[in-house]
């Protein structure tokens, strides 16, 4: 079962704040309905991902690109399938296979109201 990514909180801003958190603009439709094109999410560099999570990752052929995923199975050794939510419009373990949990930054949690996207940074 899919995980709803809430709207961000007073506690998600002060994590930010404070640097617990970064911000990740979300390219693309390859998470949609969950997540558009343009949108601002909260990634967790601490929390620990489960199935279902979104989470921001490294790409595993282009270190330099980050992905933005749901994770759809653990595998033995850390590894983790993930996919995207609008399979028609992603690339994902259906083509680069599982990825290292060395791999993923950080878990997606929360997603910054449309009205202050307009104020946050791009990263």
């Amino acid at each position: 079962m899919e995980k709803e990514l809430p709207d961000d909180d007073w506690f998600e801003e002060l994590a930010y704040v404070c640097g617990f958190r970064e911000i990740v603009r979300v390219e693309g439709d390859s998470m949609l309905p969950a997540l558009k094109d343009g949108d601002l999410v909260l990634i967790n560099p601490d929390a620990e991902p489960a199935v279902g999570d979104i989470v921001f990752a490294r790409h595993p052929f282009k270190q330099s690109v980050k992905i933005i995923k749901r994770i759809a199975e653990i595998l033995p050794d850390d590894r983790y399938i993930l996919l995207g939510d609008n399979l028609d419009e992603s690339t994902d373990s259906r083509s680069f296979g599982a990825i290292a949990r060395k791999d993923i930054l950080g878990k997606a949690e929360a997603r910054i109201k449309p009205e202050k996207s307009d104020e946050a940074p791009s990263s």
